[in-house]
């Protein structure tokens, strides 16, 4: 039995992962989710009366959360490795072209193992990436 492919009617919408392949090198899993951030550094300069009268926005930077869960791709028996890059290292993401968070420069902040006896074992990875860095 073959499955029948995904089937779109309507609005073209861009729809959660879709059919994005992602990698980070190190890290075998299906992703199941990312939340990227555009932010920056901002001050403002105040009048005598307290009111804003300028404002400077600096420093711009990314952020990244991506959750995957933990596979091994030749065994059925649910004792994958959990794989993940360690806090402080730098990764390149492998995504779509179109997909901003694809490149190198993102440097990991933080990992989050989650285990739960009723689900798989979900990795979460947080990252960082600063313009003026590589």
């Amino acid at each position: 039995m073959t499955n029948s492919p995904q089937v779109y009617y309507g609005l073209d919408l861009a729809w959660g992962l879709g059919a994005t392949s992602m990698s980070i090198s190190g890290v075998t899993g299906i992703y199941q989710s990312t939340d990227h951030e555009l932010k920056l550094d901002e001050m403002e300069i105040k009048d005598q009366r307290g009111n804003v009268v300028s404002w400077v926005g600096y420093n711009p930077v990314e952020t990244v959360s991506l959750e995957y869960v933990c596979t091994d791709g030749n065994t059925a028996f649910g004792t994958a490795s959990i794989t993940y890059p360690t806090q402080g290292s730098k990764i390149s993401i492998g995504a779509d072209s179109a997909d901003p968070i694809s490149g190198s420069g993102w440097i990991i902040q933080s990992t989050v193992i989650k285990r739960a006896n009723t689900d798989a074992t979900k990795v979460t990875l947080k990252g960082i990436r600063y313009l003026g860095i590589s």
